[in-house]
């Protein structure tokens, strides 16, 4: 279905995203506990291409093997988290962060421990305000997880060190075609891959397209690093979130750009991506009328192109960015027009054979 102005639209319409983006949400894994999550998006990507998990736990959907060029789409699919590193007599559990954590932002927040026999609700606890003398601002080791449990022996029957645990909130729907949700950071740019690849398979296209869902990016971005290794991309674009600049910070643009939501997808420039890449990524958006905004970066992207351009004699990689509020928290805020755009535009170059 073309838009209105006639170009093509390769998403699919707001519904169809949000009822595929809605099982990846409810699949919940930060970095090193991927597995529900990639076998979301796994059942999702079977409906139209040859799937499998690779030894890290990314995982593959692969359309037209054997194409020219070789195109990698990369979303990771982990997000940030805390690990149980401790039960005390009480009951309590301590953690340490997977990931980048602010714990101003923790306090109170509703959890989900995944323990090995099934989910366990908690609540981040720590003192209360009126006791704290002077600064008052929850550090990571202050904070603790509150079960319900009376003792270390009633915790430990349903809890063990290592144990992954995650934001407890559930997605909800905003006006104007917006979600808030936990883990926006990265479900949107794993089904963004996922659904760019399901396009060109629909188009019959002449290159090969690998659409990952890569695993440990809040942490060491190995996930993409095998990817790459594995798939020998001649191309491989990086699909991530970036910081929304509508927000009531000033100044927030000279630090990061202006990227708003519904701009549409931000095109990464810098020492990391490859420019010809971002050149026709550029062109492809203004001949389909996508909006878009351009991300520079000084030295690292912050996705896992850091990771991927450095692979075996090197590789030539592009980011997307999808704009959220609240990055890294429970309420992360997406437009979901700026999904679909990512996705046109990632299709578009996958049918185009790559740079132009």
């Amino acid at each position: 279905m073309p838009n209105p102005d006639g170009s093509p639209r390769y998403a699919p319409d707001a519904a169809t995203l949000r009822r595929r983006l809605l099982p990846l949400l409810a699949a919940r894994g930060p970095s090193g506990y991927e597995d529900e999550p990639v076998r979301a998006w796994l059942d999702l990507a079977g409906e139209f291409a040859d799937v499998h998990v690779d030894p890290l736990g990314s995982g593959h959907a692969v359309v037209n093997p054997g194409g020219s060029p070789r195109i990698t789409l990369i979303g990771h699919i982990d997000e940030i988290g805390l690990s149980v590193s401790h039960i005390d007599d009480a009951g309590r559990l301590w953690a340490v962060g997977i990931g980048c954590w602010d714990a101003a932002i923790l306090y109170g927040q509703h959890v989900v421990v995944l323990a090995e026999n099934g989910r366990v609700p908690g609540v981040i606890g720590t003192a209360p305000p009126h006791l704290n003398d002077g600064d008052s601002t929850p550090k990571m080791a202050d904070l603790w997880i509150d079960i319900g449990a009376t003792s270390r022996a009633d915790a430990q029957s349903v809890i063990t060190v290592g144990d992954p645990v995650v934001f407890g909130a559930s997605p909800v729907d905003l006006r104007n075609g917006r979600i808030a949700a936990p883990a926006l950071d990265n479900r949107l740019g794993a089904l963004a891959v996922l659904e760019a690849a399901r396009a060109t398979a629909e188009a019959s296209v002449t290159a090969e397209i690998s659409a990952v869902a890569s695993v440990r990016e809040e942490t060491s971005y190995h996930g993409a690093m095998g990817a790459v290794y594995a798939t020998e991309p001649n191309f491989a674009l990086a699909i991530d979130t970036t910081f929304a600049s509508d927000i009531p910070e000033d100044g927030i643009e000279h630090k990061t750009g202006d990227h708003r939501l519904g701009s549409g997808p931000a095109i990464g420039r810098g020492a990391v991506t490859d420019e010809p890449m971002a050149r026709s990524l550029r062109t492809l958006a203004k001949e389909l009328g996508i909006p878009y905004t351009i991300e520079a970066y000084g030295d690292e992207s912050g996705s896992d192109a850091d990771a991927m351009a450095a692979v075996a004699a090197g590789i030539r990689c592009g980011v997307l960015n999808i704009p959220i509020r609240h990055m890294h928290s429970s309420g992360e805020v997406a437009d979901l027009a700026d999904l679909a755009g990512t996705i046109d535009l990632a299709t578009a170059f996958c049918l185009a054979g790559g740079t132009r």
